[in-house]
């Protein structure tokens, strides 16, 4: 069977057809993005620090901004349709059945459509086109996008908010479970200590055995009770590190410690300081605007399209039954176009437009809403943490006398080990409460921080 053979214009335009073949796939071949390592920090830091870090190297901020980028861009975006439109355009027809209608390729607003009669066509021009008037939907569009921008701006804002606060919540857990594991060292000293004294005692013959034993059983559960607190100080550790966003191999210690400093607030004060700068409270506004410039953009498919078009074309043409020739020249005309039917389209986007208005501003309303229930709730545990550091304290200092008292009795051969045991424990569980006061105090504060819209 003899070899096919290729067709002479077919070999002339292979190159050609192979760059119209093979440039989509090199353009789409996927882009290796790998996410960066996470940065390593050490030494002391404090809870400003701390937060600073977080804003700085939290992956959710990074998105956040990410998105906030992508708005703008797309803002930018918008103004196109108020620039003019240029675009070259080219033709390589080779026909035997004419005329034929080519347009141009592509998306560009300034489309170019030939109609080529001759059996071979060589064709490049110009061409322009600027939109007059559009009906609002090009104006609007901007207003829309340039709203939406200033919404990924305040949810930024709020991103770093809640990061803030959560830099500062898991700072204060990592505080509460050192504070903790201090307690329970102390606890276990205390109970080493009295074991020894214990079987001294025994070993002298002035104790019962039942009392050596109930000492080292006290023992084996203040040791697991060690393991179990230094486990949570080391994963309350990680938690923090991965909320700064750092690697969480670093070796960091806190500076600060828990600590009561008494702070003022007002709730009514405090709603209206939230209503003035709460960050998602201005996004749910500025998406309430954005939606509101879409429906008023809506209603621009109603109006006449206006544009204005003008090009210039160089052309060589050959047909069969005639010689070659070339020719060019410009033209420019102005277009009016009327929309008249569209299946309903325009319609059914004004609907789809109010109804999304509708639910942006449910949406404004519910934030401020739940802005007024946080800040509300955050005032009342602030109140109720501050009741009960001053409860914790006291009970604390009781509890501490108490054990003095029963262990000089115990001491003097006037009180028994089950007494030091009760005073112990409730010794124990005051110093827990105390620990546990001091960080739900600090923790109402950041959580009164957020709910009133500030970061620092």
């Amino acid at each position: 069977m003899a070899p096919a053979t290729e067709h002479p214009r077919v070999r002339r335009y292979r190159p050609l057809l192979a760059l119209v073949v093979a440039g989509p796939l090199i353009l789409a071949a996927p882009a290796t993005a790998q996410t960066p390592p996470l940065p390593r920090i050490e030494g002391s830091l404090t809870m400003k620090q701390a937060v600073e870090l977080a804003l700085q190297y939290n992956l959710r901020v990074k998105a956040s901004a990410a998105d906030a980028r992508a708005m703008a861009s797309m803002r930018r975006e918008s103004l196109a349709p108020f620039w003019p439109q240029l675009s070259a355009n080219g033709y390589l027809a080779d026909q035997n059945l004419a005329p034929n209608v080519y347009s141009s390729a592509g998306t560009t607003m300034a489309r170019n459509t030939q109609v080529f009669s001759a059996d071979q066509t060589r064709d490049a021009n110009l061409t322009f086109m600027y939109a007059l008037f559009s009906g609002g939907r090009d104006y609007y569009g901007y207003k829309a996008a340039a709203a939406r921008a200033d919404a990924a701006r305040q949810m930024l804002a709020g991103s770093q908010l809640d990061v803030g606060m959560q830099a500062r919540l898991d700072y204060i857990a990592v505080l509460r479970e050192a504070e903790n594991a201090r307690v329970t060292a102390e606890l276990l000293r205390s109970v080493e200590e009295r074991v020894r004294v214990s079987r001294e005692m025994f070993d002298a013959g002035r104790v019962p055995r039942y009392y050596v034993l109930r000492d080292e059983a006290e023992l084996a559960n203040v040791l697991q009770m060690d393991a179990m607190t230094r486990s949570r100080v080391e994963q309350a550790m990680v938690a923090l590190k991965t909320t700064l966003g750092v690697d969480l191999a670093s070796p960091i210690a806190l500076a600060d410690r828990l600590a009561y400093a008494p702070v003022t607030v007002s709730i009514d004060d405090g709603v209206r300081e939230a209503s003035a700068v709460h960050p998602d409270l201005k996004a749910a506004a500025k998406q309430r605007e954005a939606a509101q410039a879409e429906v008023r953009a809506a209603y621009g498919n109603y109006f006449p399209q206006v544009a204005v078009g003008a090009m210039y074309d160089w052309a060589w043409m050959k047909s069969r039954s005639e010689p070659s020739s070339s020719d060019n020249g410009y033209s420019v005309g102005l277009v009016v176009t009327l929309p008249l039917f569209d299946g309903f389209m325009r319609e059914n986007a004004v609907n789809t437009a109010k109804a999304k208005l509708d639910r942006a501003v449910q949406a404004e309303g519910l934030a401020r809403q739940q802005i007024a229930k946080e800040v509300t709730q955050a005032g009342l545990m602030l109140a109720a943490a501050e009741k009960g550091v001053e409860a914790s304290r006291k009970g604390l200092e009781q509890a501490e006398e108490e054990f003095r008292v029963v262990k000089e009795r115990f001491e003097s051969g006037r009180g028994i080990q089950l007494e030091i045991l009760d005073a112990q424990v409730v010794v124990t569980r005051a110093r827990f409460n105390a620990v546990s006061a001091l960080a739900e105090y600090g923790s109402a504060l950041a959580m009164w921080l957020r709910a009133t819209g500030r970061v620092r």
